[in-house]
């Protein structure tokens, strides 16, 4: 099945664009602008089909088939730029991968895909997430989805066989019969109110923050170090957090550590998900630290950052909080 519905088009089909020989141009939004921008980043084509729409628009498996991951690129086993399932780190932004009957579909540029997990059965036409425009945590591409057909768990090209590094054209798995008439919409698999999540954003204002060694340090919503920010702002439920962190002054070898704790009224903060984030040969850092499991009784919920580092900084940080009612 076509993974959105045929209301929206193609924005650029499988083996388009090549930019083998293209020369650099600064004329903006052209081949040879993005050649001079990237490089010769697409040598052989576009390895996907790209379908322009709006970011929120429902995405439906394919194909029958099981969930092999979901989730951010960049958190993609591997290291280097070509990671697991052959993808760049920085390319893909919140990606959905699903082993099906002899391929595996790659739906990339989402806005969520919490709806799925790895290991998950997922059967032709169920709602697994929705378009975005992600590209890494911090960078953005224009809304649509990416959607790959990848058959050959190598890195092979063959321009002339149909295949771009492994990929072949995924309008071969969707059939035409699949296709909804233009205008049509391929409907997500029916979901009960009480199953869809409650959902807020936090991305406090860039403030830098310095992290001496050993020394604990808990987020606050503010410049004035003085208000702690209080997670779990959608009441009771069964809570998913992602925490994503960025910052400097953390070389090779140097780590911070997130925690959260959970502080009920009038009770003692207990603490879960401790996780690390490690730094880079520049300084630079950046990570995501998850929260998944209920809340069931008036508490806060609150992150704690440790350094292993002298004057390492915090830059920013920004949280996707959803939380299911409780008892649903």
């Amino acid at each position: 099945m076509r993974p959105v519905s045929a209301e929206f088009e193609p924005s650029q089909e499988f083996g388009e664009g090549a930019t083998a020989g293209v020369a650099p141009s600064w004329t903006p939004n052209t081949v040879g602008w993005y050649v001079r921008l990237y490089g010769n980043y697409q040598e052989f084509g576009h390895a996907g089909k790209d379908i322009a729409c709006p970011i929120g628009t429902p995405i439906v498996a394919p194909a029958d088939g099981t969930v092999l991951y979901a989730g951010w690129t960049e958190d993609l086993p591997g290291t280097g730029n070509v990671r697991k399932w052959l993808l760049y780190y920085n390319f893909g932004g919140i990606v959905t991968v699903i082993q099906h009957d002899g391929w595996i579909s790659v739906i990339a540029h989402q806005s969520d895909n919490n709806a799925v997990h790895a290991g998950m059965k997922v059967n032709e036409g169920q709602f697994i997430g929705k378009s975005g425009n992600t590209k890494t945590k911090t960078t953005y591409v224009a809304p649509h989805v990416h959607i790959e057909a990848l058959v050959y768990m190598d890195y092979r090209t063959n321009v002339g066989a149909g295949i771009i590094y492994g990929r072949v054209n995924p309008d071969r798995y969707f059939g035409s019969a699949a296709i909804a008439p233009q205008g049509d919409v391929i409907k997500p698999a029916p979901q009960k109110e009480s199953e869809m999540p409650k959902y807020a954003r936090i991305t406090p204002p860039p403030v830098s923050r310095r992290l001496a060694k050993g020394k604990t340090m808990t987020l606050v919503t503010d410049a004035t170090n003085k208000a702690t920010q209080n997670l779990a702002t959608l009441g009771l439920g069964a809570y998913d957090v992602d925490l994503f962190l960025q910052g400097s002054g953390l070389k090779d070898g140097e780590s911070i550590t997130v925690q959260f704790f959970v502080i009920p009224t009038g009770g003692k903060p207990s603490g879960y998900f401790k996780e690390e984030i490690h730094g880079s040969a520049d300084g630079t850092w950046q990570g995501r630290a998850r929260f998944k499991m209920p809340i069931l009784k008036a508490a806060r919920l609150e992150a704690t950052i440790t350094s292993s580092q002298e004057d390492a900084y915090l830059e920013q940080y920004s949280a996707e909080i959803y939380a299911w009612e409780a008892g649903k």
